[in-house]
């Protein structure tokens, strides 16, 4: 955990306006605005997995709050005086919350972008700029001497094996509904 440490006091050390501003911002849509803003545009443009998308923000959130409280890893700024809490957060620090919802985010929009009729060009540029928002979120929560590396991991990590479930019993799901409607219209 010392090595972590070490990384937060790395991000910390060029610490500005600019930057704190910049990772606000990143934190900011990697939070319930950013879940609330891509469910009304999912809801706009994608209606079909819209639902889908805020249920499995709200299953993946709630069950990294249980893990929160399971594993109740302090913050790093609870454990080192050299650490600066720049923003208020609540709760235990394992896993991110704020990467988990971003993760559910960024999944979520790759498969908008993945079933959509766009070039690969466009495709390719959007995949990279959702990794990017990922690992701007990630820098910003070490940034604010909320979390750990280990955290930032574990909440994609989290995030990304309940999404693909979810997303994959929803299919289930789907088609097997699919089937016996048909089966009702053609006899």
């Amino acid at each position: 955990m010392n090595w972590e440490i070490e990384i937060i006091k790395y991000l910390q050390q060029n610490q500005n306006v600019f930057f704190d501003f910049i990772f606000f911002i990143f934190s900011f849509f990697a939070s319930y605005i950013g879940i609330l803003l891509i469910f009304v545009f999912f809801y706009i443009f994608w209606k079909k997995y819209s639902y889908l998308f805020l249920f499995a923000c709200l299953f993946n959130v709630g069950f990294n709050y249980i893990l929160k409280i399971f594993f109740a890893r302090p913050r790093p700024y609870e454990i080192s005086n050299e650490i600066i809490n720049v923003t208020n957060s609540l709760g235990k620090s394992f896993p991110s919350g704020h990467m988990v919802c971003a993760t559910t985010i960024v999944f979520f929009l790759f498969l908008f972008v993945f079933n959509s009729k766009m070039k690969k060009s466009t495709k390719i540029s959007l995949y990279f700029i959702f990794i990017v928002f990922l690992c701007f979120v990630a820098l910003s929560r070490m940034y604010f001497g909320q979390h750990y590396l280990t955290d930032i991991f574990a909440g994609v990590l989290l995030s990304l094996c309940l999404s693909i479930i979810i997303y994959y019993i929803y299919k289930a799901i789907y088609l097997k509904f699919k089937k016996k409607s048909y089966r009702k219209n053609v006899f």
